[in-house]
């Protein structure tokens, strides 16, 4: 197996998962203090947040994609060059979008229907686009040379700093009232990005590539076209992923009052959707993001030089990781959704439901992401575009349609995801296949990682049901269950041969 991409989504995969379980201590006591209604006034704004990010996430995917290529042309220069050009645009981005919601966050609350009672929410996110432009800046330089160590501890540090100042202030202003405290909560992230970003520069002042002053390196215009030429349509791709969350802050509310809940019961629902359902389903996408990240520059860098065996090996090796990932993964969140969701958010397992539903729709989610990661890497970074595009207006479709309908309401917008991203994960894989002209080897990609989640899917029912009727113990009997399952598919991984003892100690 390709030791950079596998090394490299472990290490990012590691992160992201300690940083989910922090984020999930971030999660509880504040559903205590504020409730599902203060979460759903916290999420409400994450969106718009996540939407700026992702203008600007095609810069880091651009950063990374031409410095690979450089340094594997031996252009040290050029690779410092970038990321210089690269760091001042995320800079300024960043400090326009930050600007932008602190002066316009009363008419941005106004045009986009949400409640009033959001506007603490806003403001309290509001510095964290500047923060985050520039602390993306330099994770994109350190996984464009491939050391994914720095990105990895800054993702922990930005979630500890997170859960600490947000649980704090939520705490402290809980007395002015629950926006006000969701408000206090929403902070946590400029805190967060503040602490990661101090730790970036600190890594990068000590392993900034070196080079000869003499070096030939193309002139900062021509640079900062390609930058602009590659991170563009990536963008454009990521914001209207963004968009998908985006629609539902906007449409989800209004819909489901259309649907004949009052605003406030309305706003526990959708709290229930991202709040709850969806923070879990971002496990397994945090080893989807890992997986992206370390497969666009090592892609990339094969494609750079022309070799093609080590592309379409990285290809497959993608693949592989992706199912080995994303099946046991979503597959598990399905099986124990209310008992995970009770033991996560102790007495508020409601919703449960719509994380059976979004766990399938992550399946599709991931195998978008490998394949969007794969087309960039090869120069095809316009074509995922178009694909979200037509994913989107399929969702808005099916939540204008489906969530007035009382008996479906907030079920609706988590099955327009899921059918949404199940037709832009077949074209994405579809176009692959067509651009790249690779063999897919479905039984060593799909049919073994399949085989070994069944097993695992048996093993957690059969355990949970025999391990409660002897302990009467949900918590318990929900964290041996998940052990067991684990055990039992990494014990099929190496029966099935779907990983190897020697691909394993290599990994090692």
């Amino acid at each position: 197996m390709k030791k950079n991409i596998v090394k490299g989504t472990l290490i990012l995969g590691i992160a992201g998962i300690i940083a989910k379980f922090l984020g999930f201590f971030f999660r509880i006591p504040l559903i205590y203090m504020i409730g599902e209604e203060g979460i759903g006034l916290y999420q409400l704004t994450y969106p718009l947040y996540t939407f700026l990010l992702g203008i600007s996430s095609g810069i880091p995917i651009a950063i990374s994609k031409m410095i690979s290529e450089r340094i594997a042309l031996n252009k040290t220069k050029e690779a410092c060059r970038i990321f210089k050009i690269a760091f001042f645009i995320m800079g300024i981005f960043g400090g326009i979008s930050s600007i932008f919601l602190i002066i316009f966050s009363k008419e941005i609350i106004y045009y986009l229907r949400w409640s009033k009672d959001s506007y603490y929410s806003l403001l309290g996110i509001s510095l964290a686009p500047f923060f985050t432009c520039v602390l993306s800046a330099f994770r994109g330089y350190f996984q464009g040379v491939q050391d994914m160590t720095p990105p990895a501890v800054s993702l922990i540090i930005e979630q500890i700093m997170r859960v600490l100042l947000g649980v704090g202030l939520a705490y402290l202003l809980l007395p002015y009232g629950i926006a006000v405290a969701a408000g206090g909560a929403s902070f946590g992230a400029v805190t967060g990005s503040i602490a990661g970003l101090f730790w970036m520069i600190l890594c990068y002042s000590k392993k900034r590539l070196r080079y000869i002053e003499k070096q030939s390196s193309s002139s900062s215009i021509v640079i900062l076209i390609e930058i602009f030429k590659i991170a563009i349509p990536i963008s454009i791709g990521q914001a209207i992923g963004a968009v998908m969350s985006l629609i539902d802050s906007i449409l989800v509310v209004g819909l489901l009052k259309n649907a004949g809940f009052n605003e406030q019961y309305a706003t526990v629902l959708y709290g229930q959707l991202t709040g709850k359902a969806f923070v879990l389903i971002n496990v397994p996408l945090t080893l989807s993001i890992a997986l992206s990240q370390s497969t666009v520059p090592a892609i990339s860098e094969s494609f750079a030089i022309g070799n093609r065996e080590k592309m379409v090996r990285d290809i497959k090796t993608s693949y592989k990781l992706a199912m080995i990932l994303a099946l046991p993964c979503c597959s598990g969140l399905y099986v124990l959704a209310e008992p995970i969701l009770s033991l996560i958010f102790q007495g508020f397992s409601q919703g449960w439901n719509l994380m059976q539903i979004l766990s399938i729709a992550a399946l599709f989610i991931i195998i978008a992401q490998t394949s969007t990661s794969i087309l960039n890497g090869t120069g095809k970074t316009f074509i995922p575009v178009c694909v979200m595009v037509l994913g989107s207006i399929i969702k808005v479709i099916i939540n204008i349609i489906f969530i007035p309908i009382p008996a479906l309401n907030i079920k609706a917008a988590a099955y327009g995801t899921l059918i949404s991203y199940f037709i832009v994960a077949l074209i994405d894989f579809v176009l692959v296949v067509k651009y790249t002209k690779i063999n897919i080897d479905f039984k060593e990609i799909l049919i073994n990682p399949l085989i070994c989640t069944i097993t695992m899917v048996l093993v957690v029912m059969i355990s949970y049901t025999f391990i409660y009727n002897l302990t009467s113990t949900k918590n318990l009997t929900t964290i041996t269950s998940i052990l067991l399952g684990a055990i039992s598919y990494f014990v099929m991984l190496i029966v099935t041969k779907t990983l190897t003892l020697s691909e394993i100690k290599r990994i090692i």
